[in-house]
């Protein structure tokens, strides 16, 4: 049975994967320091890596959700649950990392990749309990 909730949740997740993968990695490359700054250019390519670790969770995250909302993979509490919680986590450790580095208002929307966060964790929270 098709479940439209985590279908939309996993067609935002796949946009945003690839919004992520060129706009976003244009976005970083352009911070690179300098590789004189050794301290800097190491801290710079563990963001890097990072970044590349976030692509690969909104990847397989959407591929899950797709997968479970058209029926291909089994309806699986535990799995849903627990991409409902990551995208919780998600958007309650995008906020207070925000607030532990006393952003303003308008970063709160520069930076809104919280709302996508929170828009898929309401949408995966609905497909399964709604």
């Amino acid at each position: 049975m098709m479940n439209g909730w985590f279908l939309a949740a996993g067609a935002l997740l796949f946009a945003a994967f690839f919004v992520h993968s060129f706009r976003g990695n244009t976005l970083y490359a352009a911070a690179r320091p300098d590789r004189s700054r050794l301290r800097a250019c190491d801290a710079w390519l563990m963001g890097r890596c990072g970044m590349q670790l976030i692509g690969v969770d909104l990847l397989l995250a959407a591929g899950a959700l797709l997968s479970i909302g058209s029926g291909l993979l089994p309806r699986s509490r535990a799995l849903e649950s627990f991409l409902w919680l990551t995208y919780c986590g998600w958007t309650v450790g995008w906020l207070l990392s925000l607030a532990a580095e006393r952003a303003q208002g308008r970063d709160l929307l520069r930076l809104c990749q919280w709302v996508l966060f929170l828009i898929v964790a309401i949408l995966t929270g609905i497909g399964i309990f709604g």
